[in-house]
């Protein structure tokens, strides 16, 4: 009679058996075949930004999307809301936490990374699967920018699944960089899953190159610039100008984001030289004469392409978008500018110089 009673007891033990190691699979992340980690590589290709553009400049665009697939194994999670699984996107590079301000899109300034080469960082953001938008992704504790933490805590109808990585990429000037083509590749970042551990590895690579163009050793058109011979009496009031002349800088060489995406702008600053200084604040772009004058009452006045407008002296001014193998050419007038009244204006020659920067923002 006792027996019949081992054999239900025995039964039972073996029915809560298995549902014990039923749910014990249904609250873990597990590798879909033979374990990893996943090698993921964010490859952005060839990026621009201009030469002498500020720190806490986009080098080429705003959160790049990069798509990243992997040929070996998978990651699957499931849940059936008894218990939480968490993901953990580890740095593996510095972060650099002295750039001010966020470079659009999501994200905070904190969250920059060190690439290897000095001037060049990057902020990634991890896409589906950790944005918490589906009903099977990981939601972050904050936003999923590395590094960030993030929870799986919903039953699971359909279990979370990685073997393809969706993420954007920010790369930030930090810095000067270095002349010539820089070759970012380091390994950002891990990411590391419940019951496994590390999952992936984040590795970015791209080519940095400074949009620029070159100034030869005789880039002005004609250099002095004549501005011709005047009498006395042609000058009649203060503020007149004589008929202008033509002159031109040119840039040569350019080298410029083909496609326009980070465009780069020649910028020219003039200022006096060999004597001359600029008259009043040098919104005009007129100055005095120089060294070697015996000329007296009249300045000079520098003018864009078209003859009417005044370039200002001791600024930043710009002169358009370069564009990649093309030489860029800017376009000038200068002429004689009337600075005293009529009884002040003397004979003589009359010299003025200036010099001039050329930056690419």
């Amino acid at each position: 009679m006792k027996l019949p009673s081992r054999h239900v007891f025995s039964l039972i033990g073996v029915l809560a058996g298995c549902q014990f190691a039923h749910s014990a699979l249904a609250n873990t992340c597990r590798w879909d075949a033979a374990p990893g980690p996943i090698n993921y590589q964010a490859d952005l290709g060839t990026v621009y930004v201009p030469r002498d553009a500020s720190v806490g400049s986009v080098i080429g665009v705003i959160d790049k999307f990069v798509f990243s697939n992997s040929p070996g194994p998978g990651i699957t999670c499931n849940n059936d809301g008894s218990v939480v699984l968490d993901f953990n996107a580890v740095s593996v590079a510095p972060l650099q936490r002295h750039i001010q301000g966020v470079m659009g899109g999501s994200g905070s300034s904190d969250k920059i990374f060190s690439t290897n080469v000095p001037g060049v960082g990057a902020r990634i953001t991890l896409e589906s699967g950790f944005d918490g938008q589906a009903g099977n992704a990981f939601v972050p504790i904050g936003s999923p920018v590395v590094p960030f933490d993030a929870r799986l805590a919903q039953n699971l109808i359909v279990p979370f699944n990685l073997s393809r990585l969706r993420s954007k990429v920010t790369l930030i000037k930090t810095g000067s960089i270095a002349p010539g083509p820089q070759v970012v590749n380091r390994h950002m970042f891990d990411g590391n899953f419940s019951n496994i551990g590390k999952g992936f590895g984040y590795s970015l690579s791209a080519t940095v190159m400074q949009a620029q163009c070159a100034v030869g050793a005789n880039p002005v058109s004609v250099d002095p610039v004549p501005l011709g011979d005047w009498q006395v009496s042609d000058f009649t009031h203060p503020g007149f100008t004589t008929t202008p002349t033509r002159f031109t800088i040119t840039l040569s060489s350019c080298e410029a984001d083909p496609t326009n995406a980070n465009q780069a702008n020649a910028h020219i600053r003039l200022d006096g030289a060999d004597g001359s200084l600029p008259e009043g604040d040098g919104s005009r772009g007129v100055f005095t004469l120089g060294n070697g004058s015996t000329a007296g009452g009249v300045g000079m006045q520098v003018l864009r392409g078209d003859g009417i407008t005044p370039v200002p002296l001791g600024t930043d001014v710009s002169f358009g978008p370069i564009e990649d193998g093309r030489n860029k050419t800017l376009d000038f007038n200068a002429s004689f500018y009337q600075i005293g009244n009529v009884g002040q204006i003397t004979p003589g020659t009359a010299r003025g110089a200036l010099s001039f920067t050329i930056t690419f923002q």
